[in-house]
């Protein structure tokens, strides 16, 4: 277990081998959701000639995600001189800064413990760890994991520029997550939730509930 622990630990420092992340949520300006999706639409279309791995999706607030996956820190640096460098890029920025279609409501810069790129539709939960105690909350997010695999979720585990832990359950359809929803908890898994809960490293503060678009 120390071994293991070392090595999510590594990880969430920012190793050159941790896949990582970058997350904006946008909430449209009233009146302007359909030239938001356009805009998303945009972005991604000119950051995928760049080399780009995009998901653009929405949450039951209303609000945009749009994340871009990179294999670590250096390729995602590299891939911001890119758009630095492009002329379509700017021109782009330029027109929407002009006319703003949306606020920008968080920005997430995350390591991918336990990497994972979303299904169709998927759950974030956040999870803010108590004072000294963020490498036990990360080790209950690797505890739980495959027990909600067995149950038919696909795991991926986040730690952004905060120190918040995002555990991201996916599934192909909403149909899907309510049969994971309404499965009868396995032995294993109402164990692990009685003793997490019995002295909880950390606190939920937030839960997304999103639908990809791409």
């Amino acid at each position: 277990m120390k071994t293991k622990l070392l090595f999510l630990l590594t990880l969430v420092a920012g190793s050159a081998f941790a896949d990582v992340l970058e997350v904006r949520l946008w909430k449209a300006i009233p009146g302007n959701s359909a030239q938001l999706t356009q805009h998303a639409s945009e972005a991604r279309s000119i950051q995928q000639k760049l080399g780009g791995q995009v998901v653009v999706a929405t949450d039951r607030q209303g609000r945009l995600h749009y994340a871009t996956a990179h294999k670590n820190w250096v390729e995602w640096a590299a891939f911001q001189e890119k758009l630095q460098a492009s002329d379509e890029w700017t021109d782009f920025a330029q027109k929407i800064g002009t006319a703003p279609a949306a606020t920008l409501e968080a920005h997430y810069l995350i390591n991918q413990v336990a990497p994972m790129l979303p299904s169709k539709v998927y759950q974030v939960y956040v999870w803010e760890a108590y004072p000294g105690r963020r490498a036990q909350l990360i080790e209950s997010a690797s505890t739980a994991q495959p027990l909600h695999e067995k149950l038919g979720a696909s795991v991926g585990i986040n730690v952004d520029q905060m120190g918040r832990v995002h555990y991201l359950m996916s599934f192909d359809t909403w149909g899907d997550w309510a049969k994971f929803q309404d499965a009868d908890p396995t032995d294993e898994v109402s164990d692990f939730f009685a003793e997490f809960y019995s002295n909880p490293p950390g606190k939920l503060v937030e839960v997304y509930s999103v639908t990809r678009v791409d």
